[in-house]
Parts: structure tokens; sequence; C-alpha cells
């Protein structure tokens, strides 16, 4: 289990500064709930959305509303255009809903999504192409909007092994 939140999405909500009140976040597939509490902490409304109620029960903070659901196989996207100053996406990829994930995004609001590139399958989970991304894949999938910071790292520190692309972005 990933207790800490991840030091991308610390790094890049250091950078947006979104300054109003009533801040909404999405934690899409947000596992046991690490980047929701962070949000939350950070004056948020969170919806936390995972597909396992399991990791949805092992979390408890003010200001967060938890949504278990299937989000890859659901049959109508259950937020309206528009919806969030912030998505967050870690460690998870599904291309087909990319485009919905872009639509719930305020005007001036963010995107920050980290998650595992080609060739991490030589290191550990995912090792199923589909679930990892091709080199500029973000840049691509959000050309519409105004890319901040991209990057592809590799890390190969002792035990920690991994290829991750990551990327924030805003809807202007």
């Amino acid at each position: 289990m990933i207790k800490n939140v991840s030091n991308w999405v610390k790094f890049c909500t250091d950078q947006i500064h979104i300054k109003k009140k009533n801040k909404t976040a999405l934690d899409l597939a947000c596992g046991k709930g690490r980047h929701s509490i962070f949000l939350s902490k950070l004056g948020y409304t969170v919806i936390a959305l995972d597909i396992s109620m399991d990791n949805l029960n092992n979390f408890k903070e003010k200001n967060i509303l938890k949504l278990c659901c299937d989000i890859e196989n659901f049959i109508e996207w259950p937020f309206a255009k528009n919806s969030f100053d912030l998505v967050v996406v870690t460690n998870f990829l599904n291309r087909r809903i990319f485009n919905n994930i872009k639509k719930v995004i305020k005007i001036n609001g963010y995107l920050v999504y980290e998650t595992f590139g080609i060739g991490h399958e030589n290191f550990g989970k995912p090792k199923n192409k589909d679930y990892l991304l091709r080199k500029n894949e973000l840049v691509n999938l959000t050309k519409n909007f105004q890319l901040i910071i991209y990057e592809e790292i590799k890390v190969l520190a002792g035990n920690t092994k991994f290829i991750k692309h990551r990327i924030v972005c805003k809807n202007v």
C-alpha cells in the first residue's frame, strides 16, 4: 500500500495555486485516498473515485465525497462538463475515458497526471502495454491544454525502479 503523497502531486499543487473559495478536485482511481486527503487539507472539496469500496472505506477526512464505481465501464460519464478546478490521476491509464477526464476540468482548471510508461514492464506492474504510456503520449492527449510541465523519467536507485510520465497542464 502506498501511503505517501506523490512528490509529483505535491510539487504540482505548489505550482498552480488556485486562489478561490470552494475549490473542487477529482481524485480519479484514488486507491486508499492519499491524494484525496492531501487535497482536502489544501482546502479542496474532493470527489474520491475508486472501483473498490474497500479502498474507499480505508480513509476519512472532511470535504471528501467518496464514489465507488467502475469508471472504465460506466455507460454514462458520472460528471458534468466543467465540474472541477483540479483533476489528479496517478498510476492509472484508460485511453478510452481520457477525453471525458479533460471535459470535466473547468476553464483555468488543471490536470495533474502521473502514470507508468513503456519500459516499466521490465521492473514491475503493470506489465500490459495497454496500461503504459508511449513517448510523448500525455502531451498529445492534452494538446488542447496549456502545457506547464511535462517529464518522462526513469529511476533506477537500489530497489526503486520505475518509468513514469508526468504532466501538469491547464484548460485555457
